[in-house]
């Protein structure tokens, strides 16, 4: 009986651990979760998706991926995007545009990996004069144990006959000199060794974060190309020790751009080209992992050390649009700007369908930060299509009329608009005229009756409170059960001549005649009559 059980046990935990080993397969447990928008095995050519063998499947390994690593992308629904940023400032957020991973060059996968398991399992060694080091067979059986993978293999698919010829030729001088990882021959044994110029703190800080990503080599050029399967390997929440258990998840991925960059239509859907890792996110994607890319190197380097094939190097496919408008010396500063100058004279630079805007070029600069190389950088205005007036028929270099809306220095942007009846309001004029305009309309949604019918009317009410900040009282009229409406709390102002001695408190009976509505305020407007 004990061992009847015993079987079954065994039988459902293989039945488990196989619905994360079998990602390509229809009825895992990975195809039954809420998958990302274009999640990156859905790219994979069918060949590859249906004639997934054992083969293949024990092919597969994993690749720990860090800011600046280069992967093959393709660019997926452009309708999809979404801001980066959650919470303020989310004008100026970034875009997140979805996208599917391709693949990556297997040379530059081993060589990453490589170098982020020295910095994740080498120790202090006497033989590295108390470098951290790794020998070239405790990094195999670490590589095999963590990554799935063969140092072997992949010495064969590059053409070196051994596992320390093929370290040698990753790490030469001008890998050395980018990445401060050396290959030496340890004098006592003759291993070959790996060492890194990082200490051991430094280096496990560095390594900590990369997110193991799975990939496979390419059917037409496994020498060459590794392809992502779609998945990422998370671990356990649950897990601790020195021992922990990791679970395959579906990976999302997307391409980080500047909103003026998604604006001016740079990318669009089926567009493939080479792009930096930005970060990994366990939890980013709807409690799934998320690996976000950029078109520019993180580190700040032009071009990431990826070779010269498709999926080495990493030159960008899109320039940004030469506008001729550049200004060696701003006509105006964004500090001085406010709200309600203009016109001013603006060329058009993009519009953008996404943001429902249009991004114009007023000669507007502010000062750059050391931090950035000091100096100064251009400015663009933001004219939301709700303040163009008449058709929308703007084009890139088309020159226009503008007003200056709002300025916010803190977050270096500002607002445009057309509407010239703005000239010469402060801002301040502008946000309490936008709350009106707010509270009107909620006024209006709360009326069953034309509230011109009952102009004149009056009613009495209970005053609700004394206003602190002038002579009015917000009052509550009371109008009659037969008359099948009600009127709102609204803004009762004393009558023109009467006595202003007379003070109110919450509760008091009072008479009211109603005026309509007041436009400052967009609220009800009354007048007390006693």
């Amino acid at each position: 009986m004990k061992s009847y059980l015993c079987y079954i046990l065994l039988h459902a935990v293989l039945n488990q651990t196989s619905a994360f080993t079998s990602p390509l397969t229809t009825t895992n447990a990975v195809d039954r979760r809420t998958a990302p928008r274009d999640v990156a095995m859905m790219d994979i050519s069918d060949s590859t998706a249906s004639t997934a063998t054992d083969e293949a499947a024990n092919a597969d390994e994993l690749a720990l991926l860090l800011p600046g690593q280069t992967l093959r992308i393709q660019i997926g629904d452009v309708s999809s995007s979404r801001k980066a940023w959650k919470k303020r400032r989310r004008n100026s957020s970034p875009i997140l545009i979805p996208c599917s991973i391709l693949g990556m060059n297997r040379e530059w996968m081993v060589r990453w990996n490589v170098m982020t398991l020295l910095h994740q399992v080498g120790e202090e060694s006497n033989a590295a004069d108390g470098a951290v080091a790794i020998s070239s067979g405790k990094l195999g059986r670490a590589y095999k144990k963590r990554l799935g993978g063969d140092l072997q293999s992949h010495a064969d698919a590059l053409g070196y006959a051994s596992v320390e010829s093929l370290l040698q030729a990753l790490f030469d001088e001008r890998v050395q000199a980018e990445y401060g990882v050396s290959t030496f021959v340890e004098p006592t044994h003759g291993n070959l060794m790996l060492m890194t110029a990082l200490t051991r703190r430094q280096a496990r800080n560095f390594s900590n974060s990369a997110g193991m990503v799975q990939f496979r080599p390419d059917e037409v050029d496994e020498n060459q190309k590794m392809i992502h399967t779609g998945l990422a390997s998370v671990r356990l929440s649950s897990s601790i020790g020195r021992m922990p258990k990791f679970t395959q998840e579906v990976l999302g991925a997307a391409l980080r751009v500047s909103p003026y960059d998604e604006a001016a239509e740079k990318y669009q859907q089926g567009d493939e080209f080479n792009a930096f890792v930005y970060s990994y996110e366990v939890a980013g994607d709807n409690e799934s992992p998320l690996l976000v890319l950029t078109a520019d190197d993180p580190r700040g380097k032009g071009i990431a050390l990826g070779g010269t094939g498709t999926f080495g190097s990493s030159t960008r496919v899109f320039k940004r649009r030469n506008t001729n408008f550049q200004h060696d010396t701003y006509e105006r500063e964004l500090s001085n700007l406010s709200a309600g100058e203009g016109p001013i004279s603006a060329n058009v630079v993009a519009v953008s369908s996404h943001s429902n805007a249009v991004f114009v070029d007023c000669g507007v600069g502010r000062k750059r930060g050391k931090k950035y190389g000091g100096g100064t950088t251009k400015v663009l205005g933001m004219l939301r299509l709700e303040d163009i007036e008449g058709e929308m028929d703007f084009e890139a270099g088309d020159e226009i009329d503008v007003y200056i809306k709002a300025v916010s220095p803190q977050s270096g942007r500002f607002m445009v608009t057309q509407d010239s009846s703005i000239k010469n309001k402060k801002q301040k004029d502008l946000k309490m005229e936008k709350e009106a305009d707010k509270r009107k309309d909620r006024l209006s949604s709360k009326f069953s009756i034309d509230i011109t019918s009952v102009i004149g009317n009056e009613y009495d009410g209970v005053v609700k409170a004394q206003s602190k900040s002038g002579d009015w009282c917000y009052v509550q009229p009371i109008v009659g059960e037969g008359e099948g409406f009600e009127l709102p709390v609204g803004v009762a102002n004393i009558l023109e001549g009467q006595d202003n001695d007379n003070s109110y408190s919450s509760g008091d009976s009072v008479r009211v005649r109603v005026e309509g509505i007041d436009e400052k305020r967009g609220q009800l407007s009354l007048t007390l009559l006693n």
